[in-house]
């Protein structure tokens, strides 16, 4: 066996085959029974050296046992009276103790090498106004709404299919029973194989809401090193995750509230005034700003419904109940209370 083959396999370096090599070899080699103590010293050092990566000399381990591989062996007849049939060799012992836990991690360093190197990440954005349909490699389907982005591989991993959102969409997810399809939004992780479901995860929103149109999600939160199970919803279910008091709820949701943004409906209900400006600015890509001087006080609380609107009409419907005009530059809005 040569020296740079070995210390190949002892730094995970060698080829899959050349890992099937060293291992017949180690099968292969008969050592004399009087040299087991002290190369079971030997082997217990390689195995303290693998749980410190720095500082291990992987060199002169190699050579000690090259050393003992190379002195001449015993006769026979001699080494055949120490050899039990019913109790295995400490050789072949040691090798399945410290080289192939080495090979196992030999094999996961390339795999994840291999993995990273073949990995393509994807950001796909959209700005106030434009909403945006993404056809993904597995077959689901993301409708992205105004002002959101999401993240994703090109080409999803074995094990998993992981999305990462910002902002509102709705998932159509593929079946893939082997890989589960996982929405990240913060702590917060959305978990199902076949089903459609909307996220919404604003930054100016106060809750992460998740709604189940078909299907079935598991809802968990990261917490630390562990995963904690929130809920796992069914059709006509939502779940809101406070991001002040880390509570959460699940409760029915209206259809046309939460789902209406991919037909055009523009949905309030009891909203503030800063409710419905962000949400104006957002639908319709425009910036707002608002003269409060004569404005009357006590809460908003608007609700009101537009399908397919344009913004005059919206903002002529809501200036009439809550008393107000307006002036429209291109992409500019003024609001006067009156």
């Amino acid at each position: 066996m040569k020296k740079g083959l070995l210390d190949r396999f002892y730094r995970g370096e060698c080829s899959q085959e050349e890992v099937q090599t060293v291992l017949r070899w180690f099968q292969d080699e008969n050592m004399g029974p009087e040299k087991e103590q002290e190369l079971h010293g030997i082997w217990e050092q390689a195995g303290e050296g693998r749980a410190a990566e720095s500082g291990h000399d992987a060199e002169g381990i190699f050579r000690r046992i090259k050393a003992q591989i190379q002195e001449p062996q015993e006769e026979a007849g001699t080494a055949s009276r120490f050899l039990r049939p019913q109790q295995p060799q400490f050789w072949f012992k040691a090798a399945a103790a410290v080289l192939l836990p080495l090979c196992l991690i030999w094999a996961l360093v390339q795999y994840a090498s291999s993995d990273r190197a073949a990995a393509v990440y994807v950001s796909v954005s959209t700005a106030p106004g434009v909403k945006k349909t993404i056809n993904l490699s597995d077959g689901s389907v993301i409708t992205l709404n105004a002002g959101s982005k999401v993240s994703f591989r090109e080409n999803f991993a074995a094990d998993k299919r992981e999305i990462v959102l910002r902002g509102e969409a709705f998932f159509e997810v593929a079946k893939d029973s082997l890989r589960p399809f996982i929405v990240r939004t913060g702590n917060i992780s959305t978990q199902a194989l076949g089903t459609s479901f909307n996220i919404n995860y604003s930054l100016y929103d106060t809750a992460i809401t998740v709604a189940l149109a078909t299907g079935v999600v598991q809802i968990e939160k990261q917490e630390r090193d562990e995963q904690r199970h929130l809920a796992r919803l069914v059709p006509g279910q939502k779940l809101s995750f406070s991001k002040v008091s880390q509570h959460h709820a699940v409760a029915p949701f209206n259809r046309k509230e939460v789902l209406g943004w991919r037909q055009g409906v523009l949905y309030f209900r009891q909203a503030s005034m800063d409710q419905v400006i962000r949400k104006l600015e957002n639908w319709y890509g425009v910036d707002i700003t608002v003269d409060t001087r004569g404005m009357h006080g006590g809460a908003w609380n608007y609700t009101g419904e537009y399908e397919k609107e344009s913004l005059d009409k919206v903002l002529e419907g809501i200036g009439f109940v809550k008393n107000f005009t307006y002036k429209r530059t291109e992409n500019k809005v003024s609001i006067v209370f009156n």
